[in-house]
C-alpha cells in the first residue's frame, strides 16, 4: 500500500462526504468511423489497464482515519456490447446506456475505478464509452490510456509490432511528490500563493442572475456545451497572435470581464487547473492534476489587449507555481473549507488541449467527446475550453467548444445560456476592437436586474461556505455540551490546542477538510461509533455536534458501532 497524493485526498474525501455526488466521474465518448473488430479491442483495453497501475489501484480507507491505495496486479476486465442497429430508437437507447455509465456508483474499495461499454449504431459507426473516477485519471492520463490502445490496435489488426512507451507508474509518481526536493518546492509555490492572493475576496457571486440557496453546496448540477464557430476562432487567433498573447489567455480575458460585469468586482480569484506533472512523468496514468487560484485584477478602462497581456502573465506566474496543493493553501491562507465547496474559489476556468489520439488503421478513423454531464459538478460555474483537435483530432478545420457545468443551486439553465451567449458577444467584440477599453466593448452585455424572488434572509451563494445550520436543528431544547463533552475532547486532541470552547467552530480554529477523517476516528475511539462525514461539515462546533450525533442516533438510519 502507498499513500494517496495531494490531488486524490481533496476528491476521496469529498465523495466521503458527498457518496451520491457523481462529480469526480469523467466519461469519455469515442467514436469510431469505420468497422472495428470487437475483440481486438476489448483485449487492447485490458492490456492498457495491466500496463498503467494506476487503472488498478483500490483505495484501502476500512477502519482507518487516513485513506491509503494498493495496486491489484491482475484483473479481469469485462466490457459489455450492444447491438443498437435492430433498436426502436437507436439513439434514445444510446443515451439510456450512456446515463446508465456515468451514473453507476464506484466502489472505491474494488478496482477498476474504470469501466467501458462498447456500442454498435450502425454499420461503421461504433462508439467506446470510458467512465473513470477521478481518484484515477485526469484529463491528460485520460488521452495516454486510449493512444496507447489505439497505438496497439492499429499494429494488432495491420500486423505491425506494438511496443509500449515507457512511462514511471503511479506509485512513483506519488513517492517523488513525498520526497524532500519536492516538498521544498512546494513549500516555495504556498509561500508565493500565500503572498499574490493577500487581501483577495475569494468567491465571485452573480447578484443579478441565478438564486440564493441556503444549503451547503451538495454538488448538484448541469451542463450546457457551446459550440464556438471555426471563423470566429480563426479571428481570436490572428487577435491573439497580434498582440503577442496565446489564445487561451484571450479566452481567459474575456470570460473575466465577463464575471466582472455581472458580479461587480474588478478583483477576481478565478479556479484554474494545471497539469502539474514534474519532469519525467508526462506520460504517467493518474490522478496528478492540481488548480490553482489565480487572481486577476480587470481595469474596465484598459484595453482589451492589455487586459489579455495581463492575463497571459497571470498563467505563466502560475505556472511556475503550480505544485501548491489546495489544502495546503486552504492553511496558508487561513480560509474555512466549512461548506464543502473550495475555499479558494467558486468559478474556473480552463483548457482541455490534449489531442484526440489518432487511429492508424485502414478505413478507421475517430473523435471524441469528453466532459460528458453527469448532473454533478465541484463548483458554482466551471467553463473548459475544448479546442478542435480534442474533438475531432489533428485534421481539419473545426471550432471550439466551451462546456459550462454550474450548480443548480445557483444557477437555472437560462442563467448559463445567459452567460454563454454574453461570453460570445463580447468576443466578437473583442476580436473586432482589441484596443478599445474591455469595459466599453459590447455594452449591452450587462447582469440584468435582480430577480424579485431574491428574498431578504436567504444565503448569498458567495457566503455559503460560512452557513451556519438553524438553531433548533443544531442546538437540543434545555441545554447542550458540557466542557468534557466528547466532541470537544476529539477537537482538543485533533488540533492540539487545550483551549477550544464549546462554541468554536473547528475549521475556524485551526481545522481543515483532511482533519476530519482523523477527527471523526478520535471521536469513533471515544463514542464506540463512527458518525458520517457529513456531520462535521453540516455541524463544525462541540455543541452543535453534540445534538446532531444524538439526533443521529436517534434516527431508524443511525448506525452504532
Amino acid at each position: 500500500m502507498f499513500p494517496l497524493s495531494a490531488s486524490q485526498q481533496i476528491v476521496w474525501l469529498q465523495q466521503k462526504v458527498v457518496p451520491d455526488s457523481r462529480a469526480y466521474h469523467a466519461t469519455a465518448v469515442v467514436d469510431f468511423h469505420g468497422e472495428i473488430q470487437p475483440k481486438v479491442l476489448r483485449q487492447c483495453v485490458s492490456d492498457a489497464v495491466g500496463r498503467h497501475d494506476a487503472m488498478r489501484i483500490r483505495i484501502c480507507d476500512e477502519g482507518s482515519a487516513i485513506a491509503f491505495q494498493e495496486v491489484v496486479e491482475s484483473l479481469d476486465i469485462e466490457i459489455p456490447e450492444y447491438d443498437l442497429r435492430g433498436a426502436e430508437d437507436p439513439e434514445e437507447r444510446r443515451a439510456e446506456l450512456l446515463r446508465g455509465q456515468v451514473l453507476a456508483e464506484f466502489d472505491l474499495r474494488n478496482a477498476p475505478l474504470a469501466r467501458w461499454t462498447l456500442v454498435r449504431l450502425g454499420d461503421g459507426h461504433w462508439q467506446l464509452f470510458m467512465t473513470e473516477h477521478h481518484l484515477v485519471h485526469d484529463g491528460r492520463s485520460t488521452v495516454e490510456f486510449l493512444a496507447g490502445v489505439f497505438r496497439q490496435y492499429a499494429a494488432e489488426v495491420t500486423g505491425g509490432e506494438f511496443v509500449a512507451e515507457a512511462a514511471p507508474s503511479y506509485e512513483e509518481y506519488v513517492a517523488h511528490t513525498n520526497s524532500d526536493e519536492y516538498r521544498a518546492r512546494v513549500a516555495a509555490d504556498v509561500a508565493w500563493w500565500a503572498d499574490r492572493l493577500e487581501g483577495a475576496r475569494f468567491t465571485v457571486d452573480f447578484p443579478g442572475i441565478g438564486t440564493r440557496r441556503s444549503a451547503l453546496f451538495d454538488h448538484r448540477g448541469g451542463q450546457f456545451r457551446q459550440a464556438v464557430p471555426a471563423d470566429l476562432m480563426a479571428r481570436v487567433s490572428a487577435a491573439a497572435q497580434e498582440g503577442g498573447h496565446t489564445v487561451f489567455a484571450t479566452l481567459l480575458a474575456v470570460y473575466a470581464e465577463l464575471c466582472r460585469r455581472h458580479s461587480g468586482q474588478n478583483d477576481l480569484v478565478i479556479g484554474m487547473p494545471f497539469a502539474n506533472r514534474p519532469p519525467g512523468f508526462e506520460r504517467t496514468v493518474g490522478m496528478m492534476v492540481g488548480a490553482v487560484p489565480l487572481r486577476l485584477a480587470i481595469d474596465p478602462d484598459a484595453p482589451g489587449g492589455d487586459v489579455a497581456t495581463e492575463a497571459m502573465e497571470a498563467i505563466f506566474d502560475a505556472i511556475d507555481h503550480e505544485s501548491a496543493p489546495i489544502q495546503e493553501l486552504v492553511k496558508a491562507t487561513k480560509r474555512s473549507s466549512k461548506g464543502l465547496g473550495n475555499p479558494l474559489f467558486n468559478i474556473m476556468f480552463a483548457m482541455h488541449d490534449a489531442p484526440c489520439p489518432p487511429m492508424d488503421a485502414p478505413g478507421l478513423s475517430v473523435d471524441m467527446q469528453i466532459a460528458v454531464g453527469a448532473n454533478s459538478t465541484k463548483f458554482d460555474l466551471s467553463v473548459v475550453v475544448m479546442p478542435g483537435k480534442v474533438l475531432h483530432g489533428t485534421g481539419g478545420e473545426h471550432g471550439y467548444e466551451l462546456v459550462w457545468e454550474y450548480s443548480t443551486q445557483v444557477f437555472a439553465p437560462e442563467h448559463v445560456e445567459l452567460l454563454a451567449t454574453g461570453f460570445e458577444t463580447l468576443l466578437r467584440a473583442y476580436v473586432a476592437q482589441p484596443h478599445e477599453p474591455i469595459g466599453s466593448l459590447a455594452p449591452t452585455v450587462v447582469a440584468p436586474p435582480a430577480d424579485d424572488d431574491r428574498a431578504a434572509g436567504q444565503v448569498p451563494a458567495a457566503a455559503a461556505a460560512d452557513v451556519e445550520p438553524p438553531a433548533a436543528a443544531a442546538r437540543p431544547a434545555g441545554g447542550g455540551a458540557g466542557s468534557d463533552s466528547l466532541w470537544l475532547q476529539a477537537f482538543r486532541h485533533i488540533l492540539e490546542r487545550d483551549d477550544i470552547d464549546e462554541d468554536d467552530d473547528f475549521f475556524q480554529v485551526g481545522g481543515y477538510s483532511l482533519l476530519v477523517p482523523m477527527l471523526l476516528s478520535h471521536y469513533e475511539s471515544l463514542a464506540g461509533w463512527r458518525p458520517p462525514t457529513s456531520l462535521v461539515f453540516e455541524f463544525s462546533s462541540p455543541l452543535e455536534l453534540e445534538a446532531a450525533s444524538a439526533e443521529h442516533l436517534r434516527q431508524p438510519s443511525g448506525v452504532q458501532g
